[in-house]
């Protein structure tokens, strides 16, 4: 069942939207659709824009414990990436991440007003589907 990170970026290709959960201020669970950008190869660490007074930030803030739940149904396909999450507004660290298609949602793009990106560096990975693994990568 152990994969490697590589047969996991093979599986991720492609992938865009998945589920970002992190934890509230009052101890519940909350998740939220975010674009992962599926053109990258993925190496362990995920970056998504937010703005900064989003619930999302506000709880990365106070908890950096995140889950990320991507899943494909061609070819059928579940990952579960548990990491650590940090944010950022320095605008010279989010550049080489930003996307153009980003803009429908951010209509200045890194100029945007409270513009934050959330930076998630992968401590476990598990994938099901027709191939199966986990990684240990803390």
């Amino acid at each position: 069942m152990p994969g490697t990170l590589k047969d996991l970026a093979r599986l991720m290709r492609g992938l865009d939207l998945c589920l970002l959960t992190t934890t509230t201020a009052y101890g519940h669970l909350g998740s939220r659709p975010m674009s992962n950008n599926g053109e990258v190869d993925y190496d362990g660490t995920s970056h998504f824009f937010t703005w900064q007074g989003s619930r999302a930030a506000q709880d990365i803030a106070k908890n950096k414990n995140v889950q990320l739940g991507f899943q494909s149904d061609k070819p059928f396909l579940f990952i579960a990436v548990q990491g650590d999450a940090t944010l950022t507004t320095h605008r010279p660290t989010m550049a080489p991440h930003w996307q153009e298609s980003l803009t429908q949602w951010f209509k200045d793009g890194l100029d945007t007003p409270g513009l934050t990106m959330i930076t998630v560096k992968a401590r476990r990975v598990n994938w099901w589907g027709e191939e199966e693994g986990e990684l240990d990568l803390s």
